[in-house]
């Protein structure tokens, strides 16, 4: 009986991860199919948005001015023109999305409403000086947008869920996460696309080099969002505890599927074929004629940090939605999730473990559904080039290193001079690094 109780506790250790990612489908299960997913909850719901004064103090003006002290909030409304001096802010938008201002910048908002968390989205605001870094944690659908205006209002950043910063000191729009469209207001010459990583001129709409980046402001900020994240992932973690108790998720989520809990059972359900409890939920949403509970469910996983499980998730998820959305919205449908499923792949995917091929055969999937087969070969070859970027980098700082290692003048004589066990150790290690780098990025260029 001992050894029996050791081998469920081994089995469930080894498949921890997976087991999670069966925890994440049985909380699906429950949101969408339980009676206590019938009343409100607090995940989906939208905020009242606010500002929050994350260092020293912050200026609204309105009617008149509301001085923000540090740690200090106050609700903001349309027309609100937002400013910080020596200080630093964060704007939390109605559906949960932030943007947050550096020192000597100001906003000014145009449009601010939110239907719910995850539908009729609508935020407009102009960043007059300064630089905001903005990371948009729903998927806009339906109707539902997410702009930033600069230089004037005369060009505007688009963007369907993703972290991006805009610089007017150093004039710069970058994107961090996913895509953002550029849009000349006024001469209507077309829009581009700021892919992640790449870094834009905000007068010429021109390709800038890297070193143009605000690194220590891109550091903070990205320490901030994985805070951020990380709370609305624990919020998320309370809110399926709320549904289902202190019981485990998996037992019950077995049960639903009418499966004992066994070493067998369960080593068939994590190695086996998942395809009919796709099936089983989209037959569900499909007999009930509305997908909007399921929407809500993607666009609470839609901006958490991208994990091999959480990409999973949304993947299956977006499958569903595909499956069981009006023929109205398909191709929209359709579009975007090829497009997110690329982006949020850039950030997961390892050589050598199968993703890439995952990735290749689900892009092809998305293309015989009816994506726009050009624009996502343009984003592959758009991360291609980074690739390429990134080893011109390596080659680079290897260059430096060896100077450094070896010294300027005369490498050869001063190598024999110079080389000791120490530096040589040192020497060998920093070739190995730069060895690997290169062969992983020719192993990404090969894809």
């Amino acid at each position: 009986m001992q050894n029996s109780s050791k081998n469920h506790e081994w089995f469930f250790q080894k498949h921890a991860i997976t087991l999670i990612m069966w925890g994440l489908f049985a909380i699906i299960w429950f949101l969408l199919f339980s009676d206590s997913s019938k009343s409100s909850t607090h995940i989906f719901e939208k905020i009242d948005p606010y500002v929050l004064s994350t260092k020293w103090k912050t200026l609204i003006i309105r009617d008149k001015l509301i001085t923000v002290e540090e740690n200090a909030k106050e609700s903001i409304f349309v027309g609100d023109k937002i400013k910080t001096l020596n200080s630093t802010a964060t704007i939390f938008w109605p559906d949960g999305s932030v943007t947050r201002l550096g020192e000597k910048s100001s906003i000014s908002i145009n449009e601010m409403r939110a239907k719910t968390a995850s539908e009729g989205i609508q935020i407009d605001f102009s960043l007059e000086q300064g630089k905001s870094w903005s990371n948009v944690i729903k998927y806009m659908f339906d109707g539902s947008y997410f702009h930033e205006r600069f230089n004037d209002n005369t060009s505007l950043a688009a963007v369907r869920g993703t972290i991006f910063e805009i610089n007017l000191d150093h004039k710069y729009i970058h994107t961090i996460n996913h895509a953002v469209s550029i849009e000349d207001t006024i001469n209507h010459t077309g829009s581009i696309f700021v892919v992640a990583g790449w870094i834009f001129d905000t007068d010429t709409r021109k390709a800038l080099l890297q070193d143009k980046i605000d690194e220590a402001w891109n550091a903070a900020n990205n320490n901030a969002d994985v805070i951020y994240l990380n709370e609305k992932m624990e919020a998320l973690n309370k809110e399926i505890l709320g549904y289902i108790g202190k019981t485990n998720y998996i037992d019950t989520f077995l049960q639903k599927l009418g499966i004992k809990k066994t070493n067998t059972s369960l080593e068939s359900l994590i190695n086996g074929d998942n395809s009919e409890l796709i099936t089983q939920l989209t037959n569900i949403v499909k007999k009930w004629g509305d997908n909007k509970k399921l929407m809500d469910i993607y666009q609470s996983f839609y901006g958490l940090q991208n994990t091999k499980e959480i990409l999973d998730t949304k993947t299956k998820l977006r499958d569903i939605i595909i499956e069981t959305a009006p023929e109205s919205q398909k191709s929209m449908f359709i579009n975007d999730f090829a497009r997110s499923t690329l982006y949020d792949s850039w950030n997961t995917i390892k050589i050598g473990t199968g993703s890439i091929e995952w990735l290749q055969r689900k892009l092809e999937e998305y293309i015989k559904q009816g994506a726009d087969e050009g624009l996502i070969n343009a984003l592959k070859n758009a991360e291609k080039s980074k690739k390429i970027r990134e080893m011109n980098n390596t080659l680079e700082n290897a260059k430096q290193t060896i100077i450094q290692t070896l010294g300027e003048k005369n490498l050869i004589d001063e190598a024999k001079k110079g080389i000791n066990p120490e530096n040589l150790e040192k020497l060998n290690n920093e070739m190995i690094k730069v060895r690997d780098g290169i062969m992983d990025g020719f192993k990404n260029l090969a894809q």
